[in-house]
């Protein structure tokens, strides 16, 4: 049973040492992969609401916050673009409430979504990510991409990328090809060279995976991997374990 065992701790320590070694790229999805996203999210929405009471408040008058999320999920279905560019979506969302309450649309359109954006980006790490990225930077070329409309650029990630790309800039959502592809462009790489890392078994693993890229399925909440779907090249709980199959030395 010893020597079993001692075999197959060298398979896996033979399996880990041949992953990852032709990577020069790691790109890393951003929300729920470096920092939680709905308590980002819930909290600009809030500020954005009582920013509306204070300026607006024939608006709130009518909707609630919970009336304007309704409001919000019903307005996403009117135009595909919505379900790619997030951004767009906001800014024409809340165009069209000021209209319906008689406000000046452009106004109040161009400083919600300011306020909205700002907010958005104001974003707390998941404690590993650092610790990871001051490793990576000097080895890897390091980027994101994302569906969602933060830029990380806005962020503190900004001293460590060398590229991102979101859903918007070529409406194409994950887990479509074209963006993984659109992101190796910018960094005039191939995908065969990137290193994938992210939440979501089919956004992100599967998508990158499809598009050539190697893979890591981050899952930071023990969730089980979906059956319907070819598994995943690797899985790590948190980027500490990440830190430890890139770097041996």
């Amino acid at each position: 049973m010893a020597q079993q065992n001692l075999l197959y701790c060298l398979f896996i320590q033979t399996v880990e040492s041949s992953l990852f070694t032709h990577i020069t790229v790691i790109a890393f999805d951003l929300d729920d992969t470096l920092w939680p996203c709905m308590p980002t999210i819930q909290r600009a929405e809030k500020a954005t609401y009582q920013w509306l009471q204070q300026n607006y408040p024939r608006i709130t008058e009518k909707y609630s916050e919970q009336a304007l999320f309704e409001f919000r999920k019903a307005f996403m279905q009117r135009d595909e673009r919505y379900q790619i560019d997030l951004s767009l979506m906001r800014r024409e969302l809340l165009a069209a409430l000021a209209t319906e309450f008689d406000y000046d649309a452009s106004r109040l359109s161009q400083q919600g979504f300011e306020l909205f954006h700002h907010l958005r980006h104001d974003v707390s790490f998941y404690d590993d990510v650092f610790p990871l990225l001051d490793q990576l930077k000097h080895r890897y070329r390091l980027g994101s991409i994302s569906n969602g409309n933060a830029n990380a650029g806005l962020t503190a990630l900004k001293d460590y990328f060398d590229g991102y790309i979101n859903a918007a800039d070529i409406m194409v959502r994950k887990p479509g090809r074209e963006i993984f592809h659109a992101f190796c462009d910018r960094l005039n790489t191939s995908p065969e060279q990137c290193l994938y890392v992210g939440d979501d078994p089919e956004f992100d693993v599967v998508g990158a995976s499809d598009a050539g890229m190697q893979t890591v399925w981050l899952n930071r909440h023990q969730q089980n991997w979906p059956q319907q779907l070819p598994p995943a090249q690797m899985e790590v709980s948190n980027l500490r374990e990440l830190t430890e199959l890139l770097i041996k030395d």
